[in-house]
């Protein structure tokens, strides 16, 4: 793990958000669960995504095209789909994770998270990604 990870894996933990990304100097924390931040952050500082790393609480397939699609270049997460798994290593992003499910579920936690269940018959990143960003007005 990089010591940029390590920083954003202290934020995840010591500061209770869901989601921390650095990039050199560059910093974003969200306490929002959800794909919303990774989306805000596609749309309006898509420069901290690339070739960044990213602590986030839950990595469902949704998110890990999200993620993938901004460039990431490593990722922690404390929950991981065994899809997401799969994703995220076949693009040889540099993964740590301390717990790995089968598939993440919704709110409730009484079925498969909606988004996770919107991209799990796809397999391109691009494709992925558009279909979650559509669902957000964003492209």
């Amino acid at each position: 793990m990089t010591s940029q990870l390590e920083k954003a894996v202290k934020k995840l933990h010591e500061e209770g958000c869901a989601l921390a990304v650095l990039n050199g100097g560059g910093e974003f924390v969200s306490y929002q669960p959800g794909l919303a931040p990774l989306v805000n952050l596609l749309k309006n500082s898509p420069e901290l995504l690339r070739g960044g790393s990213v602590a986030d609480k839950i990595v469902g397939k949704a998110a890990a095209f999200l993620l993938l699609y901004g460039g990431v270049k490593e990722v922690y997460a404390e929950v991981i789909s065994s899809h997401a798994l799969a994703v995220l290593e076949r693009a040889g992003v540099k993964l740590e994770f301390n717990k790995k499910v089968p598939f993440i579920k919704n709110r409730a936690g009484t079925d498969t998270c909606p988004m996770e269940k919107r991209v799990l018959d796809i397999d391109d990143v691009e494709t992925g990604a558009a279909a979650l960003l559509s669902l957000f007005g964003a492209s």
